[in-house]
């Protein structure tokens, strides 16, 4: 029975290794593929708004892709479908560990494929390798491609 992988995309070196990865795994398994980008943000703008005065609900602003999104799938797109293949692309606003682990548990992913950074020691200690954050969130399922 066929699965999803999903990877995280952001259009750097270390990001089209990785999609090539999912692209082969996806080739050999069978499975579908859901690209992710994540617009990255310190403050979820999904998240809790309190604007106003208390007891006010203030109206939820409607998210749109972010343009510099565009030039990131159709780079990821050309990949895919030259290997003769199709994915859903997905993105997403706010922490990029978040919401791909999020985008993961949502599609059911069975694998996800990130592109291993390598950070400094006090990168590392303030949590800013997404690939470790995924993997301590998803546990099982992640394969870091170096």
């Amino acid at each position: 029975m066929a699965g999803t992988i999903l990877i995280g995309f952001d259009d750097s070196e270390g990001a089209g290794r990785a999609l090539d990865h999912a692209i082969a795994e996806a080739t050999s398994s069978g499975d579908s593929l859901v690209v992710v980008a994540v617009f990255e943000m310190m403050f979820d703008p999904e998240g809790p708004q309190s604007f106003g005065s208390l007891g006010e609900t203030p109206e939820m602003m409607p998210l749109v892709e972010p343009p510099e999104l565009e030039p990131i799938f159709a780079k990821a797109r050309a990949r895919v479908e030259a290997a003769g293949l199709t994915a859903d692309y997905v993105w997403a606003v706010g922490n990029p560990a978040d919401k791909i682990a999020a985008t993961a548990r949502d599609r059911e992913a069975r694998l996800v494929v990130l592109a291993a950074h390598h950070h400094s020691f006090l990168g590392r200690l303030f949590g800013t390798d997404v690939a470790a954050e995924v993997e301590r969130e998803l546990g099982a399922g992640v394969v870091v491609v170096d």
